[in-house]
C-alpha cells in the first residue's frame, strides 16, 4: 500500500465511520514518513499524560524530584473515568515512580491529577514547547474537580506527538536512561484496543524482540501515540480520529466502539503501507 493508496484508504474509513483522521508517521529504520492533517490542533485525551511523564523525568534528572519518594492523592484530585485509584482506600501511598506507571499503563486519572499538581502544568507546557512542540498546551491538565467547568482540554497535533515519541526513542530529549524507562513503561501498556489490535507483535513485558510501546486517549478524539518495532520494520506514529458526532454506546466495553474500530483499522493500514 503506497502513500496515495493509504490516503484513499483513510478517506474510505472516514466515510464509513463518519469522522476525520489526523496522523503523522516516521520510519525509524530508514527514511520515510507520512502525514495527514498532522498540523491540526486537536484535544489530546489521555495522550497528554506522555507530556506529564516527560516533565516528571526532566525534573527528576535535574534533582528536583526523587522518584522513589512516596506520594498520595488529595480529595480534590479525584477523577472519574480510567484507573483504579478511585477504588482504593483514600490516603494510601505509592512511590512517585509507581504513580507514574499507573498514569501510563492503565491511564489512571487520579494519578494523573496528582502528578500534574506535583510537576506544575505550566512547566509541562513550557518544556514541551521548548522541545519544539509548538502546538502543545496542557493548560491546567486533566479537567476535573471543583474547577472542571473552567478548565480547558489539553491540545496538541499529530506532528507534535509523533515528534516527541520519536525523540524519546532516539534519546534526543532527557537522558538515555530516562528515555529507556519511558519506553519500558509504554511497552507495558494495558489499553491495547487500537494501535496493537491488528499488528502482529509479541505480548510484551520488556523481553520480546517485537513490541509496541504506546499510549491511548479516549475523549472527544480517539488518540494513539507509539512506537512499533517488528522484525521487518520500526516506525513511530501519532493518530487522532475525531467523529463528526459522538457515537452512541450502551456497553461498558469499548473494544468495538466505532471510533476505536476506525483507529484500529487505520493503524493496521499504516503498518501494511510501511511493509510495501
Amino acid at each position: 500500500m503506497k502513500s496515495q493508496e493509504l490516503r484513499e484508504h483513510l478517506e474510505s474509513l472516514e466515510q464509513e465511520y463518519r469522522g476525520e483522521f489526523a496522523l503523522e508517521v516516521i520510519r525509524l529504520d530508514r527514511e520515510g514518513a507520512f502525514s495527514h492533517r498532522a498540523d491540526v490542533l486537536l484535544p489530546t485525551a489521555s495522550t497528554f499524560k506522555l507530556f506529564v511523564l516527560c516533565e516528571l523525568f526532566r525534573q527528576a534528572d535535574e534533582g528536583a524530584i526523587d522518584l522513589n519518594e512516596s506520594i498520595t492523592w488529595k480529595p480534590e484530585f479525584h477523577r472519574g473515568g480510567d484507573g483504579v485509584l478511585r477504588a482504593f482506600v483514600p490516603g494510601q501511598e505509592l512511590s512517585i515512580h509507581n504513580m507514574a506507571v499507573m498514569m501510563m499503563i492503565i491511564s489512571d486519572n487520579i494519578a494523573t491529577a496528582t502528578l500534574v499538581d506535583l510537576v506544575g502544568p505550566e512547566n509541562v507546557t513550557r518544556t514541551m514547547q521548548s522541545w519544539g512542540l509548538a502546538g502543545t498546551n496542557i493548560y491546567q491538565g486533566l479537567p476535573g474537580g471543583p474547577d472542571a467547568a473552567e478548565m480547558e482540554q489539553p491540545i496538541t497535533t499529530a506532528y507534535d506527538l509523533c515528534s516527541l515519541i520519536t525523540c524519546i526513542y532516539r534519546s534526543e530529549v532527557l537522558t538515555p536512561d530516562a528515555c529507556d524507562e519511558i519506553i519500558r513503561i509504554l511497552r507495558a501498556q494495558r489499553c491495547n484496543d487500537m494501535l496493537p489490535r491488528y499488528i502482529p507483535v509479541a505480548e510484551d513485558w520488556g523481553e520480546a524482540e517485537t513490541w509496541i510501546a504506546n499510549k491511548t486517549g479516549y475523549g472527544a478524539c480517539r488518540v494513539e501515540v507509539g512506537i512499533v518495532k517488528t522484525h521487518e520494520l520500526s516506525f513511530s506514529m501519532a493518530m487522532f480520529f475525531q467523529p463528526h458526532e459522538p457515537p452512541k454506546n450502551h456497553l461498558k466495553c469499548l473494544a468495538d466502539y466505532p471510533p476505536v474500530l476506525a483507529m484500529a483499522k487505520a493503524c493496521r493500514a499504516v503498518h501494511e503501507s510501511m511493509l510495501d
